[in-house]
């Protein structure tokens, strides 16, 4: 056995022959030109290719899709129309809960002797719908009796009776 080298190497392994060669070389052959590639290339419609099938393809999708749109564009336009009365029609529910509210808070506030607050409840009242008698004549009640403390209600009295 021979003496250590280190990095776990033993002797016989470094000191070896090298191994003899499976394929020996065989010197190049001389060098002879190709002649040179003359033929050309053009584009050729392919053969099986069916020019009247696939215009016809062509136009059977453009017409599907133009269909599908059409059909499409009809169900938005009737779904926003319903939405849009479903809307006017929330908005006429709200405003006629509020006019119910505003006057029936101002009837309680006349009848309690606040004819101050029962007047600012009917203008309330009136922005929501100018065109309730019911709701002219509380206004005209009201500024009668504030016209009584109040010169100013007494102006507003005469336009109000003036406008009806």
């Amino acid at each position: 056995m021979g003496g250590y080298m280190g990095l776990g190497l033993q002797q016989w392994i470094y000191s070896r022959d090298p191994q003899k060669k499976m394929f020996k070389k065989q010197p190049l052959k001389s060098f002879t030109a190709l002649p040179k590639y003359s033929r050309t290339f053009k584009l050729q419609s392919n053969r099986k290719e069916n020019k009247k099938l696939n215009g016809l393809i062509t136009i059977l999708f453009v017409f599907s899709a133009l269909l599908l749109s059409i059909f499409t564009i009809n169900h938005f336009v009737d779904y926003s129309d319903k939405h849009n009365q479903d809307i006017i029609n929330t908005k006429k529910k709200k405003d006629l809960e509020t006019f119910s509210f505003l006057v029936n808070s101002g009837e309680n506030r006349l009848i309690n002797n606040q004819a101050l607050g029962a007047y600012s409840e009917f203008k309330l009242a009136y922005n929501v719908n100018p065109e309730s008698e019911r709701l002219n004549q509380l206004i005209i009640e009201t500024l009668s009796v504030l016209c009584f403390d109040n010169n100013e209600f007494c102006k507003e009295l005469d336009y109000a009776l003036e406008v009806e």
